[in-house]
């Protein structure tokens, strides 16, 4: 092997020189209420929680509004449990405001129907920069798709359902591979969303999903170690999802408030509980440290 490394000399001078032209570096915009997510080129951020919990609802509404609000952005999906039309049912249905049920039974109503082919209208603008990766799951065919496609960001969903290599490795090894291969991709410069499957964890009545935290995702403690920021989708009675931040090497650990409507597939601004019962049923965002979280 040859040896590799960067002197002292050859980075001080470049690196300033940089830091002296001004230019901020790239990072996506997105609106409420992921507006606080720092999605940039050469970040990996993970997203975990129980079956059903709204990972892919949240990874969807992340690319594409990250689509929409900048030019630059262009997007490949790996869903490996639903197909792009299925997908594209979600989408809509988020941007009509239509039930999803409605779209998928095709039972619309005429203003129905108005409402979503407006929205697909609305998309067209960012369709030849939106792919969705077709069969076969694995890493080195997201790889090469993406290099086709020429992809800056990845939503993999979700990541312990990829083959790595010629699969003669067991799980565990497969997915510390797949978090090796998953660095290359932010070296390369791309921004990676990765939705993760999560182990229950056990209680006095049993196994449960409550409690989740970082070391819950499955399989592989590379996934937590590998991560840039993980974030654990926590919902709660009122229809509230929590981005529960358990990981940001590069900010301040604080939690996402959302609200989330699954008849649309739409999550939304938190709304506090207004009058005195909100000084118990509201819940204030949850701010681990002041000190990014590394790892």
């Amino acid at each position: 092997m040859t040896p590799a490394f960067t002197t002292g000399a050859d980075l001080f001078g470049s690196w300033l020189a940089d830091v002296e032209r001004g230019e901020p570096p790239v990072r996506f915009k997105l609106p409420d209420p992921f507006t606080a997510l720092d999605v940039r080129p050469g970040r990996m951020i993970l997203f975990g929680g129980a079956p059903g919990g709204g990972k892919t609802a949240a990874l969807m509404q992340v690319g594409i509004d990250m689509l929409r609000m900048n030019e630059p952005a262009r997007l490949l999906i790996a869903n490996v449990e639903m197909s792009p039309a299925l997908l594209v049912e979600r989408v809509a249905s988020r941007l009509s405001a239509v039930p999803l049920a409605a779209i998928m039974n095709r039972t619309l109503a005429a203003d129905e129907l108005v409402r979503v082919r407006a929205a697909v209208a609305a998309l067209e603008h960012v369709a030849g920069r939106l792919a969705f990766l077709n069969p076969p799951y694995s890493l080195e065919h997201v790889a090469a798709a993406g290099t086709a496609f020429g992809a800056n960001v990845l939503v993999l969903d979700y990541i312990q359902r990829f083959a790595v290599g010629d699969g003669g490795q067991d799980k565990r090894e497969q997915l510390e591979t797949g978090v090796a291969v998953l660095r290359r991709f932010c070296d390369a410069g791309a921004a990676v969303l990765v939705a993760a499957a999560v182990a229950r964890q056990k209680s006095n009545n049993g196994s449960t999903y409550a409690g989740l935290n970082l070391a819950s995702f499955r399989g592989s403690s590379e996934l937590e170690f590998g991560c840039d920021a993980a974030y654990m989708l926590v919902p709660d009675e009122g229809g509230g999802i929590t981005l529960q931040c358990e990981k940001n090497r590069y900010g301040t650990v604080a939690d996402v408030q959302t609200s989330f409507d699954p008849t649309r597939q739409t999550f939304g601004p938190f709304v506090e509980v207004s009058g005195l019962d909100g000084f118990d049923d509201a819940k204030p965002a949850r701010t681990k440290g002041k000190q990014a979280k590394g790892g």
